[in-house]
């Protein structure tokens, strides 16, 4: 018996193969991120050439990120039925096309058409990645690593994003940023063959209606949370948040009564599963809203250019990179549940360290502490992505991988909306008691609008600059203080949920 298990054991061992095709996935993730951090750095350039209006900015930007959270679900669902890496062929493929015609574009609308094929193309990525990891190893401990490897590839791109945008705006046009995707979706096709392919034989259709279902209620949600934080309430944004929650509540019910459901139902009622897709929706719901806030305090309150706090914000990205990598070694040593609670508590260090420096703090010292928060959510953000993948049966790998991005982009749309709303109601509120008695109305309105436009307004005035200064600092602990709590509750969950389950 003891030889059966040890043959066994040699076969589930990687190859070569496979770790080379960790190399290829990672690749992919790599050039998704960066793609999303590079955009931002490019918006001014192809606002002077294109001139958009302030609504086509908007959707510029958010249209790819609404579109592949949107349809995240279905590509897994649809790379289990085609085939995983037949569908990463394909979306490669047309992100790859879509870059080169995004370069070229010469009017906005041209742009956000062609942005909404790159958000479907990206939904393809995730899914397929992470669910051909599921049957590339089969060993638990390299399984562990490969997914590490991944996902820290996901914070290379958003670390060297940036940087890599910055050079190439110094040098060439702002088609440049999209232009750069061409070569590398060249050589992931290239290569792609040494990717293994697995689909699920069940014969079954694809629900189109579960999938205009899924797509409706994903796509309403999140714009109505994204745009209210942003713009306030309306009907409008309201009603796209009604009636995503509807769709929602319609697609649940038909998978529960579908022979071929887009999303198996039976999955919620495995406890790893639902604790892991609570904690990735949780800890970005803590905070994402927060780091949102990060960035704008080390410009106008700590003082720094762009540039130097664009740099600067490399080191904790840095750091997220070294806690998804170390993640393996620490499950290991001990359980799960274990290494999510050291990780989270290094983290909620981190939020507190920023919460009660704010006020005298410089720049360093708030990036330590936003390396802390982001060295401490890597292994937890890791182990929970793994338990995702591995605690269903392969042939819903897909669809398992897809719930993951799903729960992400749910956690980070509702912290922009509910944490970063209620810095900017903190930031108004001490704003408000203490603005100089000769401020006008209308220039204390305007500086109610946000930390960017209050700085503005305030240049020539030194004790309306500093009563913003201050009032935005307050803002910005809170953000922190609200962070800390989050991930302290979410401690509590994993304990309580986990402690017999790892």
């Amino acid at each position: 018996m003891s030889d059966i298990n040890k043959k066994a054991e040699e076969v589930s061992q990687a190859t070569w193969r496979e770790w080379l095709g960790v190399g290829v996935l990672s690749l992919a993730a790599f050039m998704l991120s960066s793609d999303m951090t590079i955009l931002f750095l490019a918006m001014p350039s192809i606002a002077a050439d294109l001139a958009p209006s302030a609504t086509q900015m908007l959707w510029i930007i958010h249209i790819g990120e609404l579109l592949a959270v949107g349809f995240v679900l279905t590509m897994g669902r649809l790379g289990d039925k085609i085939g995983r890496r037949r569908l990463l062929i394909i979306g490669i493929s047309i992100y790859g096309l879509g870059s080169l015609l995004a370069a070229f574009t010469t009017a906005a609308w041209m742009l956000i058409v062609v942005r909404a094929f790159l958000g479907i193309a990206a939904a393809t990525v995730m899914p397929s990645t992470m669910s051909l990891l599921r049957n590339m190893f089969f060993d638990p401990k390299q399984f562990s690593v490969a997914i590490a490897i991944n996902l820290s590839a996901l914070s290379a791109g958003m670390a060297l994003g940036p940087p890599i945008g910055g050079l190439l705006l110094d040098h060439f046009w702002w088609g440049a940023v999209f232009l750069v995707n061409v070569p590398i979706a060249i050589g992931l096709l290239a290569i792609s063959p040494l990717l293994p392919e697995y689909r699920n034989k069940d014969g079954k259709r694809l629900d189109v209606v579960s999938v205009m279902l899924s797509s409706l209620g994903l796509v309403s949600l999140i714009f109505g949370l994204q745009e209210m934080a942003s713009n306030g309430f309306n009907m409008l944004y309201g009603g796209s948040i009604v009636i995503g929650i509807v769709a929602g509540i319609f697609f649940i019910r038909r998978q529960m009564n579908s022979e071929a459901p887009l999303l198996d139902m039976r999955m919620f009622r495995i406890t790893t599963f639902n604790i892991s897709l609570i904690t990735l929706m949780l800890i970005l719901l803590a905070t994402g809203g927060a780091e949102m806030f990060f960035a704008q305090h080390l410009q106008a309150v700590v003082g720094l250019t762009p540039t130097e706090a664009g740099f600067l914000l490399i080191i904790p990205a840095l750091l997220s990179m070294a806690g998804t990598l170390i993640s393996p070694v620490l499950t290991r040593w001990m359980r799960p549940a274990y290494a999510m609670v050291l990780s989270l508590l290094i983290a909620v260090s981190g939020a507190l360290l920023i919460t009660l420096t704010a006020h005298e703090a410089g720049g360093m010292i708030l990036i330590i502490g936003a390396s802390l928060l982001a060295f401490g959510r890597g292994p937890t953000m890791t182990i929970a992505s793994e338990q995702i993948i591995s605690s269903v049966p392969q042939e819903q790998a897909g669809s398992a991988s897809g719930m993951s991005d799903v729960s992400s982009g749910l956690g980070y749309a509702l912290s922009i909306a509910l944490v970063g709303s209620f810095g900017m109601i903190v930031y108004r509120g001490a704003l408000a008691s203490s603005l100089p008695y000769e401020v006008s109305t209308e220039i204390a309105n305007k500086a109610m609008e946000s930390i960017g436009v209050a700085v503005a307004v305030a240049e020539g005035f030194p004790e309306m600059l500093q009563a913003v200064q201050s009032s935005f600092t307050v803002a910005f602990q809170a953000v922190y203080g609200v962070a800390a709590i989050g991930l302290l509750v979410l401690i509590i969950i994993i304990v309580w949920k986990f402690r017999e389950e790892s």
